[in-house]
C-alpha cells in the first residue's frame, strides 16, 4: 500500500488517476474504497485542500466517463465524490489544521450526529423503503409469499438495526480511512509521529459526560434517533479504547492479547460496547497514566 501512495503523490494526475481507478475498483470490491479515501486524505494531508480538491474533481470526471461509457450514466463519478471524498475532505482538512486526532474524532462525531438527524428529520419512513428494496429483491429471486412471510420477521429486524447503525458504521469507516491516511504519512516521512497521536487519543470529560447523557437517555426512551445517535458516540469512543489497548499492549509487549481482542469484538459484538465505555472512563480514570505509573 505504501507503493501506492508513493506513487500517488508523485504529481496530481498521479493522484487523480489512482484515486479514480481505486474508486471503479470500489464498486466490485467495496473495501478498495479505504484505500481511495485514504489516498485522497493523504494528498490533503501533504500538499493541502487546494491539491486535494483538483485531484478530486479530476477523479470525478474520470469516473463519470467510464461510467457512461459503461452504464450510460455519468453521475456516478458524482456520487462517488460526494459519498466517499467529500466528509474525507472535512476530515483531513481538521487533522492538517489541529494536528490532533482526538479534535478530529470530536468534529467527525458532530458531523455523524447531524447526519443523525437529518436522517430521521427527511426520511423517518427510511425503513419502510429499505423493507421495500429487500421484498423486491427477493421476490424478484423467485421466493414464494409463504417464504417470505416466514422470512419477513427477521427482515424487519436487520432493517431496523441497518437503520440504527447506518451512520455509524459510515461514520467508522471514514475515521478508520483518515487514520490509514495519517499512517501513510508518517511511514512515508519515516517518522512515528501517528503511533504517539493514536496512543494519546483523549476526547475530553465533557465530550465522555455527554456520552453518558445519552447513553442514560436511549435507555430510558429508546427511541430510534437517541439509538442512533448513541451508535455514533459509542463508535467515537472505541477509537479511545483501542488507544488503549494498543498503548498497553506495546507497553507490556503482548501483541498476541490485542490480536485476540480484534478477535473477540469481531465475533461477539458486545466488546465494541464495552471498549467503547473503556475508552468514556479514560477521561476520568486515565488508563495510561497508571499503566506507566505501575512497574514492569
Amino acid at each position: 500500500m505504501l507503493a501506492i501512495a508513493r506513487y500517488a503523490l508523485k504529481t496530481p494526475y498521479h493522484a487523480a488517476s489512482m484515486v479514480g481507478i481505486l474508486a471503479i475498483l470500489s464498486l466490485f470490491i467495496p473495501l478498495v474504497s479505504i484505500l481511495s479515501g485514504a489516498l485522497v486524505g493523504l494528498i490533503i494531508l501533504t500538499q493541502g485542500l487546494i491539491s486535494g480538491t483538483r485531484v478530486i474533481v479530476v477523479s470525478m470526471i474520470g469516473v463519470s466517463i467510464v461510467s457512461y461509457l459503461m452504464t450510460q450514466s455519468p453521475e456516478l463519478g458524482i456520487v462517488i465524490g460526494l459519498v466517499q471524498w467529500l466528509p474525507m475532505m472535512v476530515l483531513a482538512e481538521v487533522l492538517r489544521r489541529t494536528r490532533s486526532l482526538s479534535f478530529s474524532l470530536v468534529v467527525g462525531m458532530g458531523l455523524a450526529m447531524l447526519t443523525v438527524a437529518i436522517q430521521f428529520l427527511f426520511w423517518p419512513d427510511s425503513q419502510k423503503l429499505w423493507m421495500q428494496v429487500l421484498i423486491q429483491f427477493f421476490e424478484a429471486s423467485g421466493t414464494t409469499e409463504t417464504d417470505l412471510e416466514q422470512i419477513r420477521p427477521g427482515l424487519e429486524n436487520l432493517v431496523y438495526w441497518m437503520s440504527i447503525m447506518l451512520v455509524a458504521v459510515m461514520f467508522s469507516t471514514f475515521i478508520a480511512t483518515l487514520l490509514l491516511a495519517r499512517w501513510f504519512q508518517s511511514r512515508l516521512a519515516d517518522s512515528d509521529s501517528y503511533r504517539n497521536e493514536f496512543y494519546g487519543i483523549r476526547l475530553g470529560q465533557s465530550i465522555a459526560i455527554m456520552a453518558l447523557v445519552i447513553l442514560v437517555a436511549s435507555l430510558i426512551l429508546r427511541l430510534d434517533w437517541l439509538l442512533s445517535m448513541l451508535s455514533v458516540v459509542l463508535a467515537t469512543f472505541l477509537y479511545q479504547g483501542l488507544a488503549i489497548a494498543h498503548s498497553w499492549s506495546k507497553a507490556r509487549g503482548k501483541s498476541m492479547l490485542l490480536y485476540i481482542l480484534y478477535v473477540l469484538m469481531i465475533i461477539f459484538p458486545h466488546m465494541l460496547g464495552l471498549t467503547a465505555l473503556l475508552g468514556v472512563l479514560d477521561n476520568w480514570i486515565d488508563f495510561r497514566k497508571r499503566l506507566k505509573s505501575v512497574p514492569e
